[in-house]
C-alpha cells in the first residue's frame, strides 16, 4: 500500500529539499499596480439581485456567463486510449448555492473514473450572499479563479467554470466538447516528466524539463477528498442533496522552479486526521507555469498523485 494511503497518515509538515531551484517565496495574489481585478459576479437571471460589491470590483455584467443545460449531463464517452503518464487536470469552479452548477458537478463526477483525467472541484465563496454558506468554499479558490481571469484578460468570473490543464475554458460545454478539449491535451507533447519514489525519509519527487522552459514555475500541493454529499437547506438549491467529486480542501505552494535543471523534492507525511484534513484526504502535486511571475496560473505541465 502506498505510503499516503489509509486513515492514519496526513500531510501536516512538509520537508522540501530543492536542487537547482529558485528560492521559495511567499504567495502574492494582489493585482499589479494599475491592473484591475476581475468582477465577482454570479450568472445573471431575471429577478436576481447582484452579489454585494466592494470597492475593488466594478458592477457585474448581465451577460456572457456560463450556464449548463440539464441536457449536458449525458454520460461522457470512454475513449480507447491508454492512460497517459500525465493526467489532464480539469478544474471546476462551483458553489453549493449556484443553481446552474449541479449539471456541471455531475459532468465532473463522470470524469472521475478515467485514470487519465484528474477532476478537481474548487468551491468559491461569492454565492454565500444568497443565504447558504458553502461548506467547501474558500477565498483562496475565489482568488485562484480571479487569477485565471486576469491571466486570460477577462474582467469577470462566473460559475460553473471548467478550466482544462490551466489553459482552456468554454462557455456551456457539453460532454462532447469537453472531451474534445481533454483529448487535445492528452495528445499534446509533455514538456516535463515527473516521477515519484518512496523512501524511508519520505516521497522523492523529481521533475525534469523535456524542452526549453521560460519563466517561473510553481510546484503546488493539492489536498482533496474524493466524494462528499451535502443537503442544501437554503439558497437557490434549497431542498436538494448534492454530490461533489474530488473536493479541494487546500492549495499550498511548495516551491518555485526556473525549469532549467531537474527539481528534486523530498516530502514527508506526518500527523493524524482532524476536521481540516479528514482520514480520506488525498494529495496531488501540480507543476504549473506562473505567468509573468505575478502569481497568475498558466498551463499545468504535470500532475502526480501521492496516495
Amino acid at each position: 500500500m502506498a505510503a499516503w494511503s489509509g486513515t492514519k497518515i496526513l500531510w501536516a509538515t512538509i520537508a522540501v529539499t530543492l536542487i537547482a531551484a529558485l528560492p521559495v517565496r511567499a504567495q502574492d495574489t494582489t493585482a499589479a499596480e494599475g491592473e484591475e481585478a476581475p468582477v465577482i459576479a454570479a450568472p445573471a437571471e431575471p429577478g436576481r439581485a447582484a452579489p454585494p460589491l466592494d470597492s475593488q470590483y466594478d458592477s457585474p455584467e448581465a451577460t456572457g456567463f456560463n450556464s449548463f443545460a440539464a441536457s449536458d449531463v449525458a454520460p461522457l464517452p470512454l475513449d480507447s486510449f491508454m492512460p497517459p503518464t500525465l493526467p489532464v487536470v480539469v478544474e471546476l469552479f462551483t458553489a453549493q448555492g449556484c443553481s446552474s452548477c449541479p449539471p456541471a458537478d455531475a459532468m465532473l463526477e463522470a470524469l472521475a473514473d478515467d485514470p487519465g483525467i484528474l477532476p478537481l472541484s474548487l468551491h468559491v465563496d461569492y454565492w454565500d450572499y444568497l443565504g447558504w454558506t458553502d461548506s467547501f468554499a474558500s477565498p483562496e479558490f475565489t482568488a485562484r479563479q480571479e487569477a485565471y481571469a486576469r491571466a486570460a484578460g477577462e474582467r469577470s468570473v462566473y460559475t460553473p467554470q471548467l478550466i482544462i490543464d490551466g489553459q482552456d475554458t468554454a462557455v456551456s460545454p457539453g460532454p462532447a466538447q469537453l472531451m474534445g478539449l481533454i483529448d487535445a491535451h492528452r495528445a499534446s507533447p509533455a514538456l516535463v516528466s515527473i516521477t515519484r519514489e518512496q523512501a524511508p525519509e519520505g516521497d522523492r519527487i523529481e521533475v525534469v524539463p523535456l524542452s526549453e522552459l521560460t519563466g517561473s514555475i510553481d510546484v503546488v500541493l493539492v489536498r482533496y477528498v474524493p466524494n462528499r454529499t451535502v443537503e442544501i437547506e437554503a439558497g437557490e438549491n434549497r431542498g436538494k442533496e448534492m454530490s461533489y467529486t474530488n473536493v479541494v480542501l487546500s492549495l499550498e505552494k511548495l516551491a518555485d522552479w526556473d525549469g532549467q535543471a531537474p527539481l528534486r523534492l523530498t516530502i514527508r507525511a506526518e500527523g493524524r486526521p482532524d476536521d481540516s484534513y479528514p482520514s480520506d484526504t488525498r494529495h496531488v502535486i501540480l507543476v504549473q507555469e506562473d505567468l509573468s511571475g505575478q502569481e497568475m496560473p498558466g498551463p499545468i505541465l504535470a500532475a502526480i498523485g501521492l496516495d
